[in-house]
């Protein structure tokens, strides 16, 4: 009996290729998903893309039963079979034959995400889809011997039963599937085996009493002389090559290399202020010229350290991008519309921990562009548009942030609909209403409990949307804009940073002490006299771009440590959410990228947290969605 060390050590190491299940699935997922999709939209080889599902389902059901995932393994077995025998028959792949192989992915994300979540496949029953994959392989065979027996009359098997017809290949298929598992156990890499052959033959000949010899030659040889076949293998040794060049880790090794890096950057900071004060000293000795070169290449080499980190965290954002087909065909088909998904920048590449957080979000997204946007087919025809809906997922990078789109070619946001709701729920008076511009108005949809739908139903209607999109874009220190036509369709932008931790920040002055603030939420700089502010119910406010009415305040005062009565000020338009404020300083110093740390117990209006300038002294970084918030609660 195993001692506890030894039990220990298993459970571990059970673990360890649970995790790497879990990545493999997840990255064969969107792939099942993506060769689905060619398939329905008739798009490239379509025997390519059937043998690249084979192989996925295949992968799957391998990987699942070697740590005894019985439910995935019998959908993925029951799968696989529909493919094979699709691509064996060739036989043309029908709305209801796909429609079913969506089912079963669907079902095979559920177990995913509860093995994710677990360690477990769970309660999910997958017996449906099973039924509906049986139901469409019994009719695929009943037509596959019709045709037998047209075809074949002056042949002794025309007078079997069908019974036995169907028995006889069910067990010929069932041999030859255990050959092949057998010959996988002996080597991936081998050809042909004449052993497991000749075995194959004889048991066909003890079962069936039937001589399949000929069947079984004429089977091995064409897929030995098939191009397909041998493109196949060339195609899994790249594979396998490319997989010694590859390594998983964990995301908790890569934060702590990434902690260290955020230490070492406070270090360079320091030692890039303090070298100046070196030269000044010592200005003709050659060792300290030495040294000034040695201190930028340093600088140079620990911002490429901090860069190559960064990527270390940083996910093409195609991984998320993947799960969307998927939902959007089945929310169109919830919704009874046509809408076809364009995803542009897949490529573009942000921090792991924040394409885990936006998913959510870009979900309500989308959703509201099918169910408020997308018209339906005929209405859309009406119009003048083409009968299918079309919505655009886009991600590209902007600066020091990441851009992600959604984008709908649907009706767009009516403003006074808007408008008039938010009178009738009570969410603003009617006096607030005639006073606010169509930006302000239209962004009332991300108030808690706000809904245009008179209905609720299963998927909206109850006002838990855009509030909680808006929610999340915030606590990723991000901002959300909108931009909609009536009749034409809406635009949703979303601006995140890349990373989290470290930040470039803008180095401000304010009643002499010094602060940061995230660049990430900058939107604009720049000077403005005393004169040029003006009050509304008390609250300072500035003329911006000569449309929108921009709260100012002054940070001191926010703060608690006063202000200068100065004539000029720098003003700082930082956006948060959909939401735009000022807030004013003395003086703008440089930007510093900087290593922010929160300050446990301290809940104080305008502080996001802490961190050490380039001099080594403490300062204080910048919340201004607090402040925003610290204004709203005020004026009410």
């Amino acid at each position: 009996m195993p001692d506890e060390e030894n039990i220990e050590g298993w459970e571990e190491s059970l673990k360890e290729y649970v995790s790497q299940y879990i990545a493999e699935a997840k990255d064969i997922i969107p792939k099942i998903e993506s060769d689905l999709f060619s398939i329905e939209k008739k798009e490239g080889d379509e025997k390519e893309f059937v043998n690249s599902l084979f192989r996925s389902w295949h992968t799957i059901k391998g990987a699942a039963g070697f740590l005894g995932f019985s439910k995935t393994v019998e959908l993925a077995h029951k799968t696989e079979n529909l493919i094979a025998k699709i691509r064996d028959e060739g036989i043309s792949f029908t709305e209801d034959i796909i429609n079913t192989i969506f089912d079963a992915l669907e079902k095979l994300k559920a177990l995913t995400e509860n093995i994710t979540l677990t360690g477990e496949e769970g309660d999910i029953d997958i017996e449906p889809e099973i039924k509906k994959i049986e139901k469409i392989l019994k009719k695929i065979s009943g037509q596959i011997v019709e045709d037998v027996i047209e075809t074949k009359e002056e042949k002794t098997q025309r007078e079997q039963p069908k019974e036995v017809k169907e028995e006889t290949k069910e067990k010929e298929k069932n041999i030859a599937d255990e050959d092949k598992k057998k010959e996988k156990l002996v080597s991936a890499d081998v050809p042909s085996q004449p052993q497991a052959t000749q075995r194959k033959e004889d048991e066909a000949k003890y079962r069936e009493g039937v001589m399949r010899k000929e069947i079984f030659e004429k089977r091995e040889e064409k897929e030995e002389k098939s191009e397909e076949v041998k493109a196949e293998r060339q195609e899994d040794k790249k594979k396998r090559k490319f997989a010694y060049e590859t390594i998983r880790i964990s995301t908790q090794k890569v934060d702590e290399v990434m902690a260290l890096s955020e230490e070492l950057i406070l270090e360079r900071n320091f030692l890039v202020n303090l070298f100046p004060r070196i030269e000044e000293k010592y200005p003709r000795d050659e060792d300290v010229a030495r040294v000034s070169e040695v201190i930028a290449n340093i600088d140079k080499i620990i911002s490429m350290l901090r860069f190559s980190i960064m990527k270390m965290r940083m996910i093409p954002i195609r991984t998320l991008f993947a799960k969307f087909p998927g939902t959007v065909r089945n929310l169109a088909r919830h919704f009874e519309k046509k809408v076809e998904l364009i995803i542009q920048g897949e490529e573009t590449e942000i921090d792991r921990n924040i394409v885990d957080e936006i998913e959510e979000p870009l979900i309500h997204l989308i959703r509201n562009a099918i169910d408020h946007g997308i018209e339906r087919a005929e209405e859309r025809v009406g119009m003048g548009k083409p009968p299918e809906g079309k919505i655009f997922l886009r991600a590209y990078y902007e600066g020091e942030n990441v851009v992600i789109e959604v984008e709908d070619d649907g009706k767009g946001i009516d403003a006074e609909v808007i408008r008039k709701k938010a009178i009738e729920k009570g969410f603003i008076s009617y006096e607030q209403a005639m006073t606010m511009s169509e930006k302000d108005i239209i962004n009332l949809i991300f108030l808690p409990g706000f809904s245009s739908k008179d209905k609720v139903t299963e998927l909206s209607g109850r006002g838990v949307g855009m509030d909680v999109v808006k929610a999340k874009v915030v606590e990723l220190k991000g901002t959300i804009d909108i931009n909609t036509e009536v009749g034409r369709g809406t635009k949703v932008t979303i601006k995140l940073p890349l990373t989290v931790g470290i930040m470039n920040t803008l180095k401000v002055v304010c009643n002499g002490s010094t602060f940061f603030i995230p660049l990430s939420s900058v939107i604009e700089i720049t000077r403005i006299s005393k004169s040029e502010l003006k009050y509304a119910s008390g609250q300072a406010v500035i003329n911006w771009r000569k449309e929108i009415m921009l709260p100012v305040v002054y940070l001191g005062d926010i703060l608690g440590i006063g202000g200068n009565n100065l004539d000029m000020y720098h003003l700082i338009v930082a956006g948060i959410a959909e939401k735009r404020i000022g807030i004013l300083v003395d003086s703008v110093i440089s930007s510093e990228e900087v290593a922010v740390k929160t300050i446990s117990g301290i809940k104080a209006v305008g502080i996001a947290g802490a961190t050490i300038s380039a001099e080594g002294e403490p300062v204080l970084v910048i919340d201004t969605y607090s402040i925003l918030k610290y204004l709203e609660e005020g004026k009410k």
